[in-house]
C-alpha cells in the first residue's frame, strides 16, 4: 500500500484519540478547580471552600432563645483562660493555632463566608449545642479578611434589644474586626453573674482582656429607653477614661447622621456614661482606646437607622486600623 494512503487512513483515528484525551483532561482539571469533581491524581473529591452563611441570621438564631429564665453557669478561671488564649492565638497566629486551647474549654473554631459581605470569618463557639445553651459563655467572631485591629463588644444581647444585630452590622462595616458576643441574658445568672459588663469572672471579660492586652481598641454597644434621657438618641463616652479622638469622631459621625448625641465628657448623660464598666476600666489601665456607646431603641430596632449607626462606628474602627498600620 502506498505510504501516503496509509497515513491518510490513520489520521482520523489519531485525531479522534486526541479529542477523547482532551475531553478527559478538561473534565478532570475542571473538577479539581471548582471542587465539584474528583482529583485526577488521587480519585478523591477536591476540598470545597468555607460554606456561605448570613452572619446576622446566624447570630439572631443563636440569641433568639435568651431570656431571664435561661440557664447560665459561671466558668472557672481555667475555662475562662482557655477560651481567651484560644482567641488570642487565632488573632496572632491564625485559626489553625487556636485548636488545642479552645478544645480544653469545650470550644471549637469554624470558618464561614458571610453571604452579605463576602468576607471569610471564624466563629469560636461552644462545641456542643447542648452545653452552649446550659453554660451561656458566648461566642467570638473574627474577620479573617484582614489583620485584627479592633473589636465590637455586645455584653447584653436581647436585654438591650437588637444590640446583637447592631454588633453584626458594625462588624461588617470595617475589616479586621473581632465581635465578642455574650452568651446569656443579662438577668439569667444568679446575683448578676451573667452581666459581663460588670463582672470579671466571665468568658466575655477574659476574651476582651486578652484583646486589650494586645492593643486592640474596642467599642462596646448598649441600649437605653429614650424616656430615660429625653431629647437624646445616643450617648458616647470613654467610660472611665478621658475622651480621645475616637470618642469625638464617633459622636461627630452620629450627629452627622442626624442623631442627637450626649457627649459624656461635656454633657450630663445620667447613668449612661459607662464609668463602672469593667472592660472600660481595664482598657483605661492599659492606655488602650475604648468606647461606651449607648443607643436609643429606635437606633437599634430600625434597620435603616441601625445601618447608619454601624457606618459611623465603622469610620471609627477604620481610623484605629489606619493608626495600627502607621509606623
Amino acid at each position: 500500500m502506498d505510504i501516503r494512503v496509509a497515513r491518510r487512513r490513520a489520521l482520523p483515528v489519531v485525531l479522534l484519540a486526541l479529542a477523547v484525551l482532551a475531553v478527559v483532561l478538561t473534565a478532570a482539571l475542571g473538577g479539581a478547580r471548582d471542587g465539584s469533581g474528583a482529583d485526577g491524581a488521587t480519585g478523591q473529591a477536591a476540598p470545597a471552600g468555607p460554606e456561605q452563611v448570613d452572619l446576622a441570621a446566624r447570630v439572631h438564631a443563636y440569641t433568639a432563645g435568651f431570656g431571664p429564665s435561661t440557664p447560665y453557669t459561671t466558668p472557672d478561671e481555667e475555662q475562662r483562660r482557655a477560651v481567651a488564649d484560644g482567641v488570642a492565638q487565632a488573632v496572632e497566629g491564625g485559626p489553625a493555632q487556636a485548636g488545642p486551647r479552645l478544645r480544653a474549654a469545650g470550644y471549637r473554631l469554624t470558618e464561614w463566608v458571610d453571604s452579605a459581605s463576602g468576607r471569610r470569618f471564624a466563629e469560636i463557639a461552644d462545641a456542643s449545642g447542648g452545653s452552649e445553651a446550659e453554660r451561656g459563655w458566648g461566642r467570638v467572631y473574627l474577620d479573617l479578611s484582614a489583620k485584627a485591629s479592633w473589636s465590637v463588644q455586645v455584653p447584653h444581647p436581647v436585654f438591650d434589644t437588637d444590640t446583637e444585630l447592631l454588633g453584626v452590622a458594625a462588624f461588617r462595616a470595617a475589616p479586621g474586626g473581632v465581635m465578642v458576643l455574650a452568651g446569656a441574658h443579662r438577668k439569667a445568672g444568679a446575683g448578676g453573674s451573667s452581666d459581663p459588663a460588670h463582672r470579671t469572672d466571665t468568658v466575655f471579660d477574659a476574651v476582651i482582656g486578652a484583646l486589650a492586652a494586645r492593643g486592640l481598641p474596642g467599642i462596646q454597644v448598649h441600649g437605653f429607653d429614650e424616656g430615660s434621657l429625653p431629647g437624646r438618641d445616643a450617648v458616647v463616652s470613654g467610660g472611665s477614661s478621658s475622651p480621645g479622638p475616637a470618642a469625638q469622631l464617633t459622636a461627630d459621625g452620629l450627629e452627622g447622621a442626624g442623631f442627637a448625641v450626649c457627649r459624656a465628657w461635656r454633657d450630663r448623660c445620667g447613668h449612661l456614661e459607662g464609668t463602672t464598666n469593667v472592660q472600660g476600666r481595664f482598657a483605661a489601665g492599659l492606655g488602650v482606646p475604648w468606647l461606651h456607646v449607648e443607643l436609643g431603641n429606635g437606633l437599634r430596632t430600625d434597620p435603616a437607622r441601625r445601618a447608619e449607626v454601624a457606618a459611623a462606628l465603622g469610620v471609627t474602627a477604620r481610623s484605629w486600623s489606619a493608626a495600627r498600620r502607621s509606623p
